[in-house]
Order: C-alpha cells, then sequence, then structure tokens
C-alpha cells in the first residue's frame, strides 16, 4: 500500500509539473506571437492584444489654444469688472472664458458682453468678435455665439468660427487608416446688411451674388474685371467693399 501510494504522488508531482510547464510555454506563446495565434484552447476569447496604433488628439477645439490678451466689450459701459483678461473661445460651445489671476478660468456670462477682442501680439494682429442671438448656421439655430468681423462697413463679413471633431479610424477593412482624433475647420461666411438681417455665404461666386442679389450686374462685372476666385476670406472682403461702393 506505501508503494502503490508513493507511485501515485509520485505520478502527481510528475503530472502537475507537466501542466505548469506548460502554462508557462503557454505563456510564452501568448505574449510572442501576433493575437490569436498559437493561443491554448478557450484563451483568445479572454486575451486581446493591446493597440498601441492610437495616437491621440490634434487640434484644439479653442479658436486659438493658448491664452492670449483681450478685450471685453461689455454692455453697460461703467462696469467695475476688469476689461482686459486673457480670453480664449471655446468653438465648440461658443462660450468665452476668461483667465483669473488666482491661475483658474470661468465663462464669461453672455448677458453682460456685446463682443470680445482677442489681441495676438507675437503675429501683430486683433480678433474682434461680435455677439449675435439665434444665428442659423448649417448644423441648425445656435441661441448665442460671437462671429468674428473679417470686414467692417454699411455691410460688413462675418464669420461663425466652427470646429467639429473627426474621430481617428484605423480598425476594419474600409478604414483610411488615420490614427488620431482632430479638430476640423468647420467654420461659415455671413453677410450683415445695415439693418442687421445675416446672410449665409460660402467661398464661391454664386453664393456671394445670391447674397447680394440686388447688385448683381455691378458685382459680376466687378469680379470678371479683377479675376477673383474666392480662394480665401480676403477675395470675399473685395467684394463685399465693392458692393459697399455702389
Amino acid at each position: 500500500m506505501k508503494a502503490t501510494f508513493f507511485a501515485a504522488a509520485t505520478l502527481l508531482s510528475i503530472t502537475t509539473a507537466f501542466a505548469q510547464d506548460n502554462k508557462v510555454q503557454d505563456a510564452i506563446l501568448v505574449n510572442n506571437l501576433p493575437n490569436g495565434y498559437g493561443t491554448p484552447s478557450g484563451t483568445l476569447a479572454t486575451m486581446n492584444a493591446y493597440d498601441t496604433r492610437y495616437e491621440g488628439t490634434k487640434g484644439s477645439k479653442y479658436f486659438i489654444n493658448e491664452w492670449l490678451t483681450g478685450e471685453l466689450i461689455f454692455v453697460k459701459e461703467n462696469t467695475k469688472a476688469p476689461k482686459t483678461v486673457p480670453l480664449k473661445y471655446d468653438t465648440h460651445t461658443k462660450e468665452v472664458l476668461f483667465k483669473r489671476s488666482v491661475g483658474d478660468s470661468i465663462v464669461v456670462n453672455p448677458n453682460q458682453i456685446k463682443g470680445f477682442i482677442i489681441n495676438d501680439t507675437k503675429n501683430n494682429t486683433s480678433y474682434p468678435f461680435v455677439k449675435v442671438e439665434g444665428i442659423r448656421t448649417e448644423g441648425g439655430m445656435v441661441p448665442v455665439c460671437y462671429l468674428m468681423v473679417l470686414y467692417k462697413n454699411k455691410t460688413s463679413l462675418l464669420k461663425y468660427v466652427s470646429k467639429i471633431m473627426q474621430k481617428a479610424n484605423y480598425s476594419g477593412a474600409f478604414s483610411v487608416d488615420r490614427r488620431y482624433d482632430a479638430y476640423e475647420d468647420n467654420s461659415e461666411y455671413f453677410i450683415q446688411k445695415p439693418d442687421g438681417s445675416l446672410s449665409r455665404t460660402k467661398l464661391k461666386k454664386s453664393s456671394v451674388i445670391k447674397a447680394l442679389d440686388d447688385k448683381k450686374d455691378q458685382l459680376e462685372a466687378y469680379i470678371k474685371k479683377e479675376n477673383i476666385t474666392f480662394k480665401n476670406e480676403y477675395d470675399l472682403s473685395r467684394v463685399v467693399d465693392y458692393y459697399n461702393s455702389l
């Protein structure tokens, strides 16, 4: 009986050793071969390779990502609140943020301001914004936002600054192998008439003529003479400026 017990115990010990050795070999296979290849039965469903291809987010949801000195234009001109402060404009929430001296930031109450100016001293450029309520964009009605003034006169040119998030797309048979999320420009342009009405327009001749159709013939002749191609905002501003001169 003792010999039999010893033999059984020895066999159990050898079996256990082989089982442990198999586990070690299985682990080596799993950690060194592509996911699913050479894995022991039953482990494929619970083990997934960690995908390191994602590269993070590019761009920023802010008009300009860094804090720049700006000026708040209050509805009440005699307000005691600070006017010159570090500002940012969130193109997603359409909120103006200012950085307080203690280091944190707060959202400016839209009921207290009628616009703001961001000063980019490094590039010697200023960006004035005016508050607009109930504007209809391609994305729908926006209760309150701020439009950047590109050209100001009797008839003005304004820009609805907006960005959208394009998600990473690198998995699946039909992916475009973009391994990062990215904020991309989705801005729109508006022509504001003297009565305050806004007409949405694009960097296209037909769109501008439609918005300023009361002087269609003169504008078409001017665009042809000056060979305006509407490749940028400056071309659009030139047409609006000429419209004001008629």
